[in-house]
């Protein structure tokens, strides 16, 4: 029997607080978590419109986390490009931070530095916001961090120096997961199981859009304080967010908070045009944990690696993020290590990534996370393999294709990691584990910004192109032999449904 949605959410509640979940209810009366979020709707109106407002503060994550690509580019540098391609002269117009804080020279390891402290808040919100997010809920956390990212932003405009500089801008490196990374897993919890795969690829699209934007704002805007004026200003609109974006209703459930669960429901079945079940909360099958005696808010990091099965999937995941996470900030941030205008194969690279969205989209369902993850970052390895091998024997536009087509799988491989790692991983630790994977990415991170902005300078890309190589080929043979395929398969919400493998 079912409810119109129409009739009041309180007359429910009301109801809901005379339920008695303990009671017994015959088998055949009981419905499953996931039967209930089907009946709602997979892909409604509701979910479309929720999903869409959170990947939007996803564009302004990436101009964040690239701009200082840009920012650390002598103005020199980038008026020689402007002004071949305009034939307007900038450069009394021009102001970079390099130039500010004389960043060049034997002073290069402060720009590297720089970008070093931008992981480092990335690494230490990657863990914050992940295990935040499991205790206090998806939505606070995601707001909490559009606040954080809009304050520290608009302060990068005015710091005197560079050091406090820094410090800001690893103040907006510990948002980028808590909106990025909690947006994706929240997204995934939202619709139903045939879209999940969808879920990364959009993502990650609004990613390239904010990748584009910045560059083509770069291009004209050559005061580093007007770019970043231009990046935190318009972000103020997302502190309307407190009142438009619901908290994940999956999530809710798990945590047996029933009523603001059913607020949550009754608004998705309202807009999607579907019923909610009576008495959902006494009908709902319960998914206990293998632990029982555990209280539901007690489930930490130790619960990744505590049984068999989440330590393998802790242990692969703990190689492939890091990996991953290093080859495509790397290949990103000297997106010219192969010759070219900065502008021209920064905005080539960023657009490298639609096409990886499009393989991702067609091919996820059909030929699964794993095989998908294990073999982009396989064919990128083997690519940046070729390219050392061949360079001195290829014209220079060969070799820089060669690079952009590795960029690509690592793209793929970078989009494909997010899904895979969301289902791998319970609902109850999921946004812990997710978090711990991108506070283990933030190595990957780190050393691609020396590699990038220093050692490259120094030594040439050889200490770029060898170590990517190796490490892709560990990744890709680690989660090809220590994880299962996910695609199609129910999300688990608890360990024991990890460890029974019936994911």
């Amino acid at each position: 029997m079912a409810v119109s949605a129409k009739i009041s959410p309180a007359k429910h509640l009301a109801q809901l607080e005379e339920a008695h979940p303990e009671d017994e209810v015959p088998n055949n009366d009981k419905i499953k978590l996931e039967s209930l979020f089907e009946g709602l709707g997979s892909f409604g109106r509701f979910q479309q419109i929720q999903f869409i407002l959170i990947c939007i503060p996803i564009a302004f994550v990436s101009m964040h986390v690239m701009s200082w690509t840009f920012v650390v580019s002598s103005a020199r540098k980038i008026c020689d490009e402007f002004n071949e391609t305009s034939g307007i002269e900038c450069n009394e117009l021009a102001y970079s931070a390099s130039d500010r804080w004389e960043m060049a020279g034997d002073n290069g390891w402060i720009r590297a530095t720089v970008q070093s402290l931008y992981f480092i808040g990335q690494m230490v919100g990657s863990f914050t916001c992940g295990v935040m997010a499991d205790k206090i809920g998806r939505k606070k956390v995601i707001f909490l961090c559009l606040v954080l990212q809009v304050t520290c932003a608009l302060s990068l405009i005015v710091a005197p120096t560079w050091w406090l500089y820094a410090i800001l801008k690893a103040g907006t490196g510990f948002t980028q997961p808590g909106i990025y990374g909690v947006a994706v897993v929240l997204g995934i919890e939202l619709v139903g199981k045939q879209y999940r795969s969808f879920i990364a690829v959009i993502a990650n699209v609004f990613g390239v859009i904010g990748g584009v934007a910045l560059a083509v704002l770069a291009y004209f805007i050559v005061d580093y304080r007007l770019l970043h004026a231009s990046i935190a200003i318009p972000s103020l609109i997302f502190i309307t967010y407190w009142w438009i974006i619901h908290e994940s209703a999956r999530w809710l459930v798990s945590q047996e908070k029933y009523k603001e669960a059913n607020v949550v429901l009754y608004a998705t079945a309202s807009m999607n045009k579907k019923t909610v079940p009576t008495d959902w909360t006494s009908q709902m099958e319960k998914k206990m944990d293998v632990t029982a005696t555990k209280k539901k808010d007690t489930f930490g990091v130790v619960d990744l690696v505590r049984t068999p099965q989440m330590r393998k999937r802790t242990v692969a995941n703990f190689i492939m993020w890091p990996v991953t996470t290093m080859m495509y900030y790397g290949l990103t941030m000297r997106s010219d290590v192969g010759g070219g205008s900065l502008f021209v194969t920064f905005i080539t690279s960023q657009l490298m990534e639609l096409p990886a969205v499009i393989i991702v989209a067609l091919l996820i369902d059909r030929l699964g996370r794993k095989i998908m993850y294990s073999g982009s970052i396989f064919t990128a390895g083997v690519l940046l393999l070729a390219n050392w091998m061949t360079h001195d024997y290829i014209p220079s536009q060969y070799a820089v294709i060669m690079l952009m087509v590795a960029k690509c799988a690592v793209s793929t491989a970078y989009t494909v990691m997010y899904t895979y790692t969301s289902e791998l991983f319970p609902t109850v630790i999921r946004n812990t584990a997710v978090g711990c994977c991108s506070t283990i990415a933030r190595f990957g991170a780190i050393t691609a910004s020396f590699i990038a902005f220093f050692l490259v300078d120094r030594y040439g890309r050889i200490v770029m192109i060898i170590p990517f190589t190796i490490l892709a080929l560990l990744a890709s043979v680690v989660s090809f032999v220590m994880l299962p395929e996910t695609n199609n398969k129910t999300l688990p919400d608890s360990i024991s449904e990890v460890e029974g493998n019936t994911i």
